[in-house]
């Protein structure tokens, strides 16, 4: 059944997409979960660390995020697709 595009762009996004986005539009620069945290809160979706944390995972291992310790602190990046080279 159809719904309204007031019901449709009033409704809750899946977070996990939310902060994919997020990550593909900020891809030259790494973030912890505690940032991301703050950056999803900007965007009025309230999640706790534990719960980016577990959609960071997920993303990793959809290989659409990458996570490196850089001075004892980890960090999330978006990984960018590698495009088919033609020689």
């Amino acid at each position: 059944m159809p719904i309204s595009r007031t019901e449709f762009e009033t409704s809750e996004l899946d977070p996990s997409f939310t902060l994919e986005d997020f990550l593909r539009s900020n891809s030259d620069f790494a973030y912890t979960a505690e940032e991301l945290v703050v950056e999803l809160a900007s965007k009025r979706i309230g999640l706790t660390v534990e719960e980016v944390r577990e959609i960071l995972v997920y993303l990793e291992n959809r290989e659409r995020v990458t996570e490196n310790r850089v001075r004892d602190i980890v960090y999330y990046i978006y990984r960018k697709p590698i495009g088919l080279r033609i020689s």
